[in-house]
């Protein structure tokens, strides 16, 4: 039996690992006209299955970037320094006969075509991978023993909270859609600026705690943050707009799904003890 010390994890490797793997299975062009979208998967572009006219080739190219991703997510967790550049590799072949299908198109009916959130995963989880590459993989026992302290609950409910955020923010901006991540009117965009503020407010403070952040100043500003969820979701809720609040479709409840799961996390970590 393999004892538990023996076994070395890196956290943030495993995540990049698991990303990639399922990113060609998410949404990699967005077609937006009159407020109606359409989506398409990686491994649907290899089947043309797209709602648009694709380059004639696309098809067997994004085969090949799956089948990059795919192996570089599986490779990465025994020999990221070749899991990774497979990875790239996946999504630059991929973007070099894909680029020229993004943006507006001018004709009859306004059309934006735009990257889909797998587009934008793969490519986070590139740049996760890389980071990992500078933490020490630790024996399961020591992780395991890190997580249920308040550091460790703290760490894991920031890195799940500000993932989920920059995929949704890079993928509303690259839809043209950055006012419905912002929030719409007078008073969503208090909820959702003063969420996103206080997620940044927090990283600064773990980042630089034993130089100036103190106990009280960290339990207020995660407070906060857990407030400003409670209070989107009551407005959505008595405006029977609650799609604004989990999302509009799949990928976008994900990703709010596990911003909400990591603020709650940081509300935990502060119940425990040092």
């Amino acid at each position: 039996m393999v004892q538990s010390q023996t076994i070395r994890i890196n956290p943030l490797r495993i995540v990049s690992a698991i990303l990639l793997i399922i990113s060609p299975f998410l949404s990699w062009i967005t077609v937006s006209a009159f407020g109606l979208t359409a989506q398409a998967t990686l491994i649907d572009v290899t089947q043309s299955i797209v709602p648009l006219q694709i380059p004639q080739n696309l098809h067997s190219v994004s085969l090949v970037a799956a089948i990059l991703l795919i192996l570089g997510g599986m490779i990465l967790l025994k020999a990221p320094k070749i899991g990774l550049p497979m990875a790239t590799a996946g999504i630059i072949a991929y973007l070099s006969v894909s680029y020229i299908l993004y943006g507006s198109q001018t004709s009859v009916i306004p059309v934006v075509i735009a990257p889909g959130v797998g587009l934008v995963t793969s490519t986070i989880s590139v740049a996760i991978g890389t980071i990992s590459l500078r933490v020490h993989s630790q024996a399961w026992d020591e992780y395991f023993q890190k997580v249920k302290t308040r550091q460790g609950i703290t760490a894991a409910g920031l890195f799940i909270a500000a993932t989920a955020l920059a995929i949704d923010g890079l993928v509303h901006t690259e839809q043209g859609e950055l006012s419905s991540f912002v929030g719409t009117g007078t008073i969503e965009p208090v909820f959702h600026l003063g969420f996103l503020i206080s997620i940044i407010l927090v990283i600064v403070l773990f980042l630089v705690r034993k130089m100036w952040a103190s106990t009280p100043v960290n339990s207020i500003i995660v407070a906060a943050a857990f407030a400003f969820v409670i209070l989107d979701a009551a407005y959505h809720l008595s405006t029977g707009e609650v799609s604004g609040f989990l999302g509009h479709d799949s990928s976008e409840v994900m990703l709010h799904v596990l911003a909400y799961y990591g603020t709650a996390a940081l509300l935990v970590g502060r119940l425990v003890k040092q």
